[in-house]
């Protein structure tokens, strides 16, 4: 509703500029959400108990709930002004629809409006392409702090800030590139169109390329596979009685081996819960007295593989969506002005319902077959503990690139139907022409026609009309 009253309420060669500036402030929302959650994390989940571990432990469990409090109350001083705006802002009133009937809202002309966006296949295309964009935006967003906090060996808090807060900054920067080109340059709608393919195939061979940042994959120690699953206990801990509820690594003397737990890795002291010796489980100890130390082993080269990846991946997320303007522009184009709200409507519900809950689902069977070790707690599986980061990657950079193609290629169709679209920059010239600062001195000009009178004193001059009743009348001459 908010994009159809912008788009009502302005220039139609103005609406890129103002799509640019909703759609930036929608990602500002996320991005300070996201920083928001990176502090909130850093608190245990009860702010008023001490766990006796700290953020670097796989078993922390952050402040999760504060951020929604706090978003909350924002959100509902936010909704009070948005009650004070009128129907239609001042000096605006939309022309008069020669068709428009004093049973506007009645059910048959709703029904009208329904049958005309069902049988349009330019909105369905282009609304297969937003479900297409959806699936791979959600996707790779919901599950990237993951990959980043196993692939380059970052804390939660750190993995949820470098995989959003750089992303949303390049797509800010691109989406108001592309609305200012699109606002002071008005390309045509065919080169616009050829543009965004391009940009999708780049995005689709960019996420491919994703898949070559990546530190030292992390050898865990295992007695074998079964059913796809690492296997933990061996001889050397089987009287230790370990379990699977909490993941706890522990780096090997070698520094190169990685344990689920000091007690997988079957350790009988500790020191400051940090340092372990007497490790039954240590494969090649490095000296006389086997030992572990807390967390994973660290690699030299793993923050400048995960610099890299912090570089290119917002690179990519800045090239496709320089253009993201351009797909609110093709639905609110292809459809007439009466049906412009509800095509709107079923176009935020398909990209929900089909797109984004579907695209939640669809992750586990994705990534499962990629995890080696899953949480074992009273004979059930829970979460995924380790995963093969390999597997890991080539599953979420590969359905990626494979929905970034899928755009590409809806796009292709909607390029074959553009013959649909309305005019994308000067939709209702007439009226443009007669609102804003000329509407006194149209009027003045009108009555001034109007009350010309001949040289007979017996001359009426015709009643003055309105500014409305002359747009009315301009506009039926111009569609008859």
């Amino acid at each position: 509703m908010g994009l159809s009253y912008m788009d009502d309420n302005a220039k139609k060669r103005d609406s890129p500029m103002y799509f640019t500036v909703a759609v930036g402030l929608l990602f500002v929302g996320p991005s300070l959400g996201v920083m928001m959650s990176s502090i909130c994390l850093k608190y245990f989940e009860n702010p008023f108990d001490d766990p006796g571990y700290g953020p670097d432990d796989p078993c922390w469990v952050g402040a999760w709930w504060i951020g929604f409090v706090i978003q909350g109350l924002l959100l509902l001083l936010v909704t009070i002004p948005i009650f004070m705006f009128p129907k239609s802002l001042p000096g605006f009133k939309k022309p008069v629809d020669r068709n428009e009937t004093n049973t506007a809202n009645s059910f048959s002309d709703v029904s009208a409006a329904v049958k005309r966006i069902v049988l349009n296949p330019l909105l369905w295309a282009i609304l297969m392409d937003g479900v297409a964009s959806t699936y791979w935006t959600i996707g790779h967003k919901v599950v990237l702090p993951r990959y980043m906090e196993d692939q380059f060996r970052l804390t939660t808090s750190d993995a949820n800030f470098y995989s959003d807060v750089p992303g949303t900054g390049a797509v800010l920067l691109g989406a108001a590139l592309g609305g200012f080109v699109i606002w002071k340059i008005r390309p045509p709608m065919k080169a616009l169109l050829v543009a965004m393919i391009v940009l999708k195939s780049l995005a689709g061979c960019g996420y491919l390329a994703l898949m070559e940042p990546k530190c030292d994959k992390i050898e865990m120690a295992n007695f074998g596979m079964e059913n796809g699953s690492l296997i933990l206990d061996g001889s050397c801990n089987m009287n230790c009685n370990c379990t699977r509820k909490s993941f706890t690594p522990v780096c090997g003397s070698d520094l190169k081996t990685v344990y689920f737990s000091p007690c997988y890795a079957g350790c009988e002291q500790s020191f400051n819960e940090t340092f372990f010796n007497n490790c039954s489980c240590i494969i090649e100890p490095s000296s006389l007295e086997s030992y572990t130390t807390e967390g994973f082993c660290t690699s030299e080269t793993c923050w400048i593989q995960a610099l890299a990846y912090i570089i290119a991946s917002p690179t990519i997320q800045f090239l496709m969506n320089i253009l993201m303007v351009m797909q609110l522009l093709m639905l609110l184009r292809c459809t007439q002005p009466q049906d412009k709200s509800l095509a709107l409507g079923l176009f935020v519900a398909l990209k929900s319902i089909p797109g984004i809950v579907p695209s939640l689902i669809l992750l586990g069977p994705m990534l499962d077959p990629a995890c080696l070790i899953w949480e074992h707690s009273s004979d059930k599986s829970g979460n995924c503990w380790f995963y093969d980061t390999d597997k890991f990657s080539k599953a979420l950079h590969g359905t990626s690139a494979g929905f970034s193609f899928l755009s590409a290629a809806t796009l292709g169709l909607i390029f074959g139907l553009r013959g649909r679209f309305c005019d994308l920059y000067e939709e209702n010239n007439d009226y443009e022409e007669l609102r804003g600062d000329t509407k006194e001195t149209q009027i003045v000009e009108i009555d001034r026609s109007l009350s010309i009178q001949d040289s007979d004193d017996s001359y009426e001059a015709p009643p003055k009309m309105s500014l409305d009743r002359v747009i009315s009348c301009r506009i039926c001459l111009k569609y008859d």
